[in-house]
């Protein structure tokens, strides 16, 4: 009982010390959350960060028409970066070949590889899925997102 008494002062103390407003800076401000509370001059607090993260990640538009002008254009799959690929421009040989070869590299990285108009696709790192936008205004409240599957009919 003794010991219970000893921690229940303990406890009393420590509160007692918190109230009279002591700091407890044994962690110091969490680094995330600093940029949230910081004013700037004007009074307005920011409610988003500012989109530095988005703005390094680029989208890289790649319109190859030879096998020759595939290579580069694999040479970014390999290094992560999303790539719309436009085979337009390509005979209809080449383009299957150009298309099959990028395929191959996407998924040899785990990553995806979606159809999203005539000859025209999307290549995206596996931590980049590419999902449908649902415009079936019938279904509000509704998740308006779809994740694309191998196998699904392009559109």
């Amino acid at each position: 009982m003794a010991s219970a008494n000893g921690m229940l002062a303990r406890v009393k103390d420590w509160w007692h010390d918190s109230a009279k407003g002591a700091p407890d800076d044994t962690y110091g401000p969490h680094p995330d959350t600093q940029a949230v509370h910081d004013e700037r001059e004007d009074g307005v607090y920011p409610l988003h960060p500012d989109r530095h993260e988005a703005a390094t990640c680029p989208i890289v538009r790649a319109e190859p028409t030879t096998m020759a002008e595939a290579t580069p254009v694999a040479d970014e799959i390999k290094r992560q970066i999303p790539v719309v690929l436009n085979l337009e421009g390509a005979t209809p040989d080449e383009a299957r070949r150009i298309k099959d070869f990028l395929g191959g590299v996407t998924y040899g990285l785990n990553g995806y590889m979606r159809k999203i108009a005539s000859r025209v696709y999307v290549c995206a790192p596996f931590d980049m899925p590419v999902e449908k936008l649902i415009l079936d205004s019938s279904k509000q409240g509704a998740s308006r997102y779809t994740h694309d599957t191998p196998g699904d009919p392009a559109p």
